[in-house]
């Protein structure tokens, strides 16, 4: 009984001392793949390009501050744990996809068509023209109707 749980427990204590080695060496030829994509360059310097310091900052997080100190070689441990919140904030962000803030314009054809609509058919409402429009195929709300003709001055019974 005791031989089995000595086995055991030496067995999950080798098993998370070699997880944490099988992450450094992650890590490390993480480090040595920047170093030959730059040696191929011929610089002195090492700029990281973004994809690089992603690569690397992602390997670095899952390592212990400890173990990260140690096997560290070209950035300091301080550098490396900037660049990940920098990198997962921009990843996140968003802002590549935003061309604007607020709704988009109305359509120039749609305006012209909504105010024609009105000045042939006095006597159509919002609802009506807007009606019409959607079945000319244009997407347009009864609201947005309503601001077209407030708009151009269009009188509104």
């Amino acid at each position: 009984m005791k031989q089995g749980l000595w086995l055991s427990l030496t067995t999950r204590l080798a098993y998370c001392i070699d997880r944490e080695l099988y992450k450094a060496i992650d890590y490390l030829r993480e480090q040595v793949r920047v170093l030959v994509e730059h040696q191929e360059r011929q610089d002195k310097r090492i700029l990281l390009t973004h994809s690089q310091r992603m690569r690397v900052a992602a390997r670095a997080k899952r390592l212990s501050r400890k173990m990260l100190e140690q096997c560290t070689e070209l950035f300091t441990p301080d550098t490396i744990m900037r660049w990940y919140p920098k990198l997962i904030a921009e990843k996140y962000d968003g802002s590549q996809n935003r061309t604007y803030a607020g709704r988009p314009q109305i359509r120039q054809g749609v305006v012209d068509l909504v105010i024609r609509f009105k000045q042939e058919n006095p006597r159509w409402g919002f609802k009506k023209i807007r009606d019409q429009g959607v079945y000319r195929g244009y997407n347009i709300f009864t609201s947005s109707v309503k601001n077209i003709l407030i708009e151009h001055g269009v009188r509104i019974i």
